[in-house]
């Protein structure tokens, strides 16, 4: 009696049937439908994280130009072109606010000492016969802004011609489409990008773009300051006029 009770307890386990093609179809799409959700959070979050980094940098560097003009009394010069127009992409910001050193040889030297111009560099480079924030000895030098060495990049070799440069560096590749300006006509994206030279080295660089003259500005009674991202398909320029970047986007091809 015992062992027959024992037989009736026994659980029979069910055969196990294979998944179905629709259930299998099912649960790909499933796993496609997520997969797709994990890239675009992913996307939104490294989109955010490069922004809020350069928003950090723009604060920065517009405090350090804020002090400039308070100690100084003038905002730093901008960059002047043959014609007068202002070179936006490459200015003196690096010089200005970290300081200068004139010396014997009516040259200028950068605080570290290794970098050395003279007027007609600082003319050819930035349109200028010298700078504002100059020192005789690298004791009086004064200086407004801090810099990491990614924040600082090149735009020439000899001599070497420093910049403020933004977080972000702009793609090697060539970035594809057009955009709408303001009064309607269709520009390329790869207009956008700051360094337009023949130099494969500095086609990268993404430079802090500044103007502190000129009736184009958005801040008439300040300076403008912005730098200009790449992410995914789209350009976000980081501005000193606006609590939003602004948005350029590819047109959609007929």
């Amino acid at each position: 009696m015992k062992h027959k009770n024992a037989q009736s307890q026994i659980t029979r386990v069910p055969s196990l049937k294979g998944f179905t093609l629709i259930e299998l179809l099912v649960v790909i799409a499933v796993i496609g439908i997520l997969a797709s959700l994990i890239v675009g959070v992913s996307g939104v979050a490294t989109t955010k994280a490069r922004l809020s980094q350069t928003s950090a940098l723009l604060n920065n560097v517009s405090t350090a130009i804020e002090s400039y003009h308070a100690d100084i009394g003038s905002f730093p010069p901008d960059a002047l072109l043959r014609n007068g127009v202002v070179n936006t992409v490459t200015n003196q910001l690096f010089y200005e606010l970290t300081g200068t050193v004139y010396t014997e040889r009516r040259t200028y030297t950068s605080l570290s000492g290794s970098d050395e111009i003279g007027r007609p560099q600082i003319n050819r480079f930035f349109g200028r016969d010298g700078f504002q924030n100059v020192a005789r000895n690298q004791a009086e030098v004064k200086g407004y802004l801090d810099l990491k060495a990614s924040e600082v990049g090149e735009i020439s070799e000899n001599p070497n011609i420093r910049v403020l440069k933004a977080p972000i560096p702009w793609p090697l590749k060539q970035i594809e489409g057009n955009y709408q300006d303001v009064l309607g006509r269709n520009r390329s994206m790869e207009s956008l990008r700051p360094y337009q030279g023949r130099n494969q080295r500095f086609r990268g660089m993404n430079t802090w773009q500044y103007r502190s003259s000129g009736l184009n500005r958005f801040n008439q009674q300040s300076f403008d300051l912005w730098a200009d991202l790449v992410i995914g398909n789209k350009i976000y320029r980081v501005n000193n006029w606006s609590t939003q970047p602004k948005v350029f986007e590819a047109l959609t091809q007929p």
